[in-house]
């Protein structure tokens, strides 16, 4: 996990790392690793994909002078508290100031599963003379992809006995709930003008946003000469009663987490430990962020909305699903979490049987059909750690049957990924009725058909690549016939795999990720993926056999990508990399990124 320490460490750097936090059910906030919301995804309190709390500025007012620790971007300058950060532990969420005599820190945690996020302010007041601390929130009201630019902010609000109720938004209910157990709500009615938020996009090209914040007031104290004092401010979407709240166990919680993350992890595989802890602190389970496992997927209310999903909605949430199937081996398999992977197929299961009943576009029923496939590929490799077969026989079996059936075999099998996912799910049937002592004629038959469709139709021998379409007018070497070698079964076979991993190579490897297309196309845009690199040495050491040489001729393939955890993500790797050296801003909640390198770094242990 990333820290920081004045003159030892880059302060730029720590402005560049993505920073996020969540409770695992309700809120999570994401800034940079100096706290800056520079960037329009970001905030310190999320709901619903909505950011109610942008930041907070803390003040001291010391004999007439005013110390204002901020981080903060305008149209016309940078604010920044550079000159007293002295130190930063993002594993412990700790942020450490110094102005000389005074000096304070402050960490962040949630009260677990009551959506409430706190600060803890730790004071060190060694003048003789009183200080006033001042905490003052900057509140906002963000669509999360969506910034508005308001020239006015004005909220409802009313003050509580230990804070203030504001209502960010009567029509959808939004509301932000500020409480302190010590400090003095004072109300204001302010507007911080210009924010600025930036971002480079994936098409390399600079985003710039702006936003007004409203400053509804403040909380302060006063802080006596020689003494430590430590205060607490709360923030929620709902309103709650502080003398319910177990301080102790509040910021108990997130290092039992991490340690809980980390059990089974060896000490001295320090990257392993900081993606197990990135796993779970930033494993969000409502509505917000993308490539998640919400809740939402898995319970009554999305199978009562499902059919009134339009076309955009329903392919953005069949995208998510066959990221959280994928993400399975590296998010919970390999953290021997068997129970909570299973929950999490079943779960899915029961939403590819929602979405059958849909009537879907050609488009729209090939992601359907690669959702399954992905689906029965995810029950392998738990049926590798447990074999409860009873669970899944019947439902891979319904899937391959379908599939089969002559109007679909016709029409469903024009690219590379689906065609290999299904020889690869037909494998994993067959093996499977080899177990209970069965077999299935029919489905033999359709093994022989989808291999020499894949080596007779997708192979090119003269470019060592396969098709990604067969309907498509120029092949080049594609990410998609990566998966006819790194699937639980391999889908090729003589010297084609050999031809075929070489192209891969040559044409899509870097060492933090792959191109998604070939590098001599006219469609390659300049991006890398490390989330397919699992794919790509599990393909190599596939061929070459699982020796040690093997390993660290491997290895030496994925070092700089390994050595890049938490260095722009806090305890993970970014999603998406530039080979141009432009640092793509992404979020940094990307589970399947983060499962695929847990996945990676286990091939060498």
């Amino acid at each position: 996990m990333f820290k920081y320490k004045r003159e030892i460490n880059n302060y730029e750097q720590a402005r560049l790392i993505e920073y996020s936090l969540t409770d695992n059910s309700k809120i999570c906030f994401c800034t940079s690793g100096t706290l800056l919301t520079k960037k329009p995804y970001h905030g310190m309190y999320i709901k619903n994909g909505r950011v109610l709390l942008e930041n907070v500025v803390e003040t001291f007012e010391v004999d007439g002078n005013i110390y204002r620790v901020l981080e903060i971007d305008t149209n016309s300058k940078e604010m920044n508290s550079k000159e007293y950060l002295t130190n930063i532990d993002l594993e412990k969420n700790y942020f450490e100031y110094n102005f000389s005599d005074l000096s304070y820190s402050k960490r962040f945690s949630f009260v677990e599963n009551e959506g409430i996020l706190c600060i803890e302010y730790t004071i060190k007041n060694m003048l003789r003379s009183n200080v006033k601390f001042k905490v003052i929130p900057l509140i906002t009201y963000r669509d999360f992809y969506n910034m508005k630019n308001n020239s006015m902010l004005k909220f409802n609000q009313r003050d509580t006995e230990d804070g203030a109720f504001i209502s960010i938004s009567v029509l959808k209910q939004e509301n932000l709930v500020l409480k302190s157990d010590k400090m003095n709500w004072v109300p204001d009615n302010n507007v911080l003008h210009g924010v600025k938020h930036e971002l480079v996009n994936t098409d390399l090209k600079k985003e710039i946003y702006f936003e007004d914040l409203a400053i509804c007031g403040h909380f302060e104290a006063d802080v006596k000469g020689l003494s430590e004092t430590k205060l607490y401010a709360f923030f929620s979407y709902k309103d709650f009663n502080l003398d319910d709240l177990n301080l102790l166990d509040v910021f108990n919680n997130i290092e039992i987490r991490n340690k809980n993350a980390t059990f089974d992890v060896d000490e001295s595989f320090v990257e392993l430990q900081d993606l197990a802890k990135s796993m779970i602190n930033s494993d969000m389970k409502d509505i917000m962020i993308t490539s998640l496992p919400y809740a939402r997927y898995f319970n009554s209310e999305y199978k009562d909305v499902i059919s009134s999903l339009d076309n955009n909605q329903l392919e953005r949430d069949i995208d998510e699903l066959i990221e959280i199937v994928r993400s399975i081996e590296g998010k919970y398999l390999y953290f021997k979490k068997v129970k909570e992977a299973k929950v999490t197929v079943l779960n899915v299961y029961k939403i590819i049987k929602e979405i059958s009943k849909l009537s879907l576009s050609e488009p729209l029923r090939e992601k359907y059909n690669i959702l399954r496939l992905w689906y029965i590929e995810a029950v392998n490799r738990i049926l590798q750690k447990e074999g409860r077969i009873e669970l899944y026989i019947d439902s891979i079996k319904e899937i391959l049957y379908n599939l089969i059936e002559p109007e679909n075999r016709a029409t469903c099998f024009k690219s590379i990924e689906i065609t290999a996912l299904m020889l690869n799910a037909i494998k994993i049937y067959l093996n499977i009725l080899t177990w209970i002592g069965d077999k299935d004629k029919q489905i033999e038959i359709q093994e022989t058909y989808f291999k020499n469709l894949i080596e007779n139709e997708f192979w090119i021998k003269e470019k060592n690549i396969m098709k990604r379409r067969l309907d498509e007018e120029e092949s080049y070497a594609n990410i998609e016939m990566l998966y006819t070698l790194s699937l639980s079964f391999p889908c090729v076979s003589d010297d084609i795999p050999n031809k075929l991993l070489d192209s891969i190579f040559k044409e899509l490897y870097t060492p933090y990720g792959l191109r998604t297309i070939s590098k001599y196309s006219p469609h390659y845009d300049g991006l890398i993926y490390p989330k397919y690199m699992a794919h790509f040495i599990k393909a190599n050491l596939r061929l070459t056999g699982i020796t040690r040489a093997s390993q660290k001729i491997a290895y030496n393939l994925v070092k700089e990508l390994l050595q890049d955890v938490g260095k722009y993500v806090n305890g993970g790797t970014k999603k998406i990399y530039s080979e141009k050296g432009v640092s793509i801003d992404g979020m940094s909640y990307d589970i399947l990124t983060n499962a695929e390198m847990v996945r990676l770094y286990h091939m060498f242990m």
